[in-house]
């Protein structure tokens, strides 16, 4: 069981917007379609996010996800990532997947509506993020419960490009290819954190894993900001990872809106054991 990861986002510019307005979201990121060649999959969850929340920058936002299979749509209100409880799981940004059973290569239409408008100064993005299990790729269903040693890699960045807000349709991501565990263990993730060195710059946006021994070709995208107080993403069902090559990527938004660079850390909390 692991989970796959589409990103849908619309970008807001700085402008006027009024109570009743929809935007359709585009995908970003990971699958357009439910992915195939892989099985039965099943909905685990969506999390519904703003890249900002700078003053200027935030308009009240909810969006609305329907599978091609569904009558009805689910939805959730988009969150700035950088709030404090934006990711726990009892927030109005994150909805459970019930484990609904979907079809191979059906589609999603994500689309916004705006609820509470006015005129911004500063661009920004509603993004959603749905989240795909595949039971037939082997996974960690709980790494939390798992025994095993704890244990942290730091991976670290200098300049890494930060994107101004309201990019989230064009920015880029930055990949990099790496080699960090060890050899004769296996390591599931239970846990990221992101600081920025020196505090230069407030950052929030997604961290991508993809392309390692073990993934199935899924992609796993972890919203995430480096607000000391937010709340981390729940990981469930984690890909058991061994040595080897995977990619790294970040797609980052400076929350004062302006592109920059910075040196980040980002702290993969594993559990390992002996394989």
């Amino acid at each position: 069981m692991a989970i796959d990861v589409s990103t849908f986002a619309a970008d807001l510019p700085a402008g006027t917007y009024t109570a009743g307005d929809v935007i359709e979201l585009g995908n970003v990121a990971g699958p357009a379609v439910v992915r195939s060649g892989r099985g039965p999959c099943s909905l685990k969850r969506t999390i519904a996010s703003m890249a900002t929340n700078e003053s200027g920058s935030v308009t009240a936002w909810e969006i609305y996800v329907q599978n091609s299979d569904w009558v009805d749509p689910a939805i959730s209100v988009a969150i700035p990532l950088s709030y404090a409880t934006a990711l726990d799981v009892r927030s109005s940004a994150i909805q459970s997947g019930h484990d609904c059973n979907l079809t191979p290569n059906s589609s999603w239409r994500v689309w916004a509506v705006c609820t509470n408008g006015g005129t911004t100064t500063v661009a920004n993005s509603v993004i959603m993020d749905i989240e795909v299990d595949y039971p037939q790729v082997s996974a960690i269903i709980d790494p939390t419960q798992l025994i095993g040693i704890p244990a942290s890699i730091k991976y670290s960045v200098t300049g890494l490009a930060i994107n101004a807000t309201g990019t989230a349709t064009t920015a880029g991501w930055t990949t990099f290819n790496v080699d960090l565990f060890k050899a004769g263990y296996e390591y599931a993730l239970e846990k990221i954190e992101l600081t920025v060195v020196g505090g230069s710059v407030s950052v929030a946006g997604h961290v991508a894993i993809s392309n390692a021994a073990g993934m199935g070709g899924l992609t796993r995208i972890i919203p995430i900001s480096n607000s000391r107080a937010n709340i981390r993403p729940f990981i469930e069902y984690a890909s058991k990872l061994q040595k080897g090559p995977m990619d790294i990527s970040f797609k980052l938004y400076n929350q004062a809106g302006t592109a920059t660079t910075a040196t980040v850390n980002l702290i993969m909390d594993f559990v390992k054991r002996k394989v």
